[in-house]
């Protein structure tokens, strides 16, 4: 059997230090009260304009984002859920854009079944029959909120709480009085949860968000693209030096450890940008935890990748997958930095490249 004990003593104290700061700060990152709209689910719905093709939720108190574009100014877009009387429904709406300058300023409106009350709605906004109506206005916020988990900004621009007054399927509409097009977000629900699939894709499901706002998707992917092929030069320029990663465990670490860095870099370009429309804001501490987490996991994968010693102990094995884990949780490399961290943790100890 192998003595496990034995095998930690291969790991330095400084590399447990690096690994216990960043378990730290996963353990923060999991107390950090985000806010309403980054902790929801994304949802990208599609060719939802009447209430025959409306979009379902299937669980309206869970906590959604449904990023969306109302492309046609003479239609709606439909949501639809299922709740029980006495149900609490919520609701709220935003925009990527300054309603001032946009001249996009969306409305909601509830359709509630068996209900007697009615609004005055667009004449283009179709409501089923047996359905009364509660409409809520769009009110332009004056100026944007900071995103710290995503990170981004948002324009506020209405929300609704109500405990539901018949049990059955409800319709939500969203329209725009003066007729504009533009992108909009659309919060439900309450119960902040994910399925291991929601929480493994929530980096990818976050570009598109960005996308959402108006950024190119590739430029937002630069900062990680730009991390790694700087740093593959740096590497391949060493290995004229002889300092190259002479191993398959360590060229995998070292490109986790860039993936890490990239990540962020990431998210502090990100940052940057968010407060460059709201101002400074005092959740990007919340924000810095994930920049933070990126660095700590970067820095001992890298030292490990680029240096011709340490070897490979079964220490520094669990190191590599507790790191990868780790990244994992804080979704630090894009799922590649795991693989690759836990990839240098199982290959043969003397796995080499050729020279």
């Amino acid at each position: 059997m192998v003595d496990l004990t034995a095998g930690l003593k291969g790991l330095s104290m400084s590399r447990i230090r690096f690994i216990i700061v960043a378990a730290i700060f996963v353990s923060a990152l999991v107390l950090v009260p985000a806010s309403p709209a980054s902790a929801h689910s994304p949802l990208f719905p599609k060719n939802n304009h009447d209430p025959t093709h409306a979009y379902q939720i299937d669980d309206p108190a869970k906590s959604w984002v449904i990023y969306a574009t109302l492309d046609h100014a003479d239609e709606g877009d439909y949501y639809k859920f299922t709740v029980s009387e006495g149900d609490k429904i919520q609701i709220g709406l935003m925009a990527a854009d300054s309603p001032s300058v946009s001249g996009f300023l969306p409305s909601f409106v509830l359709m509630i079944p068996g209900w007697g009350q009615k609004t005055n709605l667009p004449s283009y906004v179709e409501v089923p029959a047996g359905y009364g109506t509660m409409v809520v206005d769009g009110q332009h916020p004056g100026r944007a909120s900071y995103e710290p988990f995503s990170p981004g900004w948002l324009y506020d621009l209405a929300d609704l709480t109500i405990d539901a007054p018949t049990g059955g399927t409800y319709y939500v509409a969203v329209y725009d009085n003066a007729r504009k097009t533009g992108n909009y977000g659309l919060p439900i629900g309450y119960v902040e949860s994910f399925t291991p699939s929601e929480w493994l894709l929530i980096p990818y499901y976050v570009h598109t968000t960005y996308v959402w706002e108006g950024q190119n998707l590739f430029v937002t992917y630069l900062p990680l693209i730009l991390t790694i092929a700087v740093g593959g030069v740096i590497l391949y320029r060493r290995s004229g030096q002889g300092k190259a990663p002479k191993a398959i465990s360590k060229w995998a670490a070292a490109v986790a450890g860039l993936s890490f860095l990239g990540t962020a870099v990431g998210i502090l370009y990100q940052m940057i940008l968010a407060m460059i429309v709201t101002g400074l804001a005092v959740e990007a501490v919340f924000t810095l935890i994930f920049v933070a987490i990126g660095v700590v996991l970067s820095v001992p994968t890298l030292l490990y990748g680029i240096r011709e010693k340490p070897a490979l102990t079964m220490g520094r094995r669990l190191a590599l997958v507790l790191i990868g884990t780790l990244a994992l949780v804080g979704w630090a490399g894009f799922l590649l930095g795991t693989a690759l961290a836990i990839l240098a943790a199982v290959v043969p100890p003397y796995a080499t490249t050729k020279e």
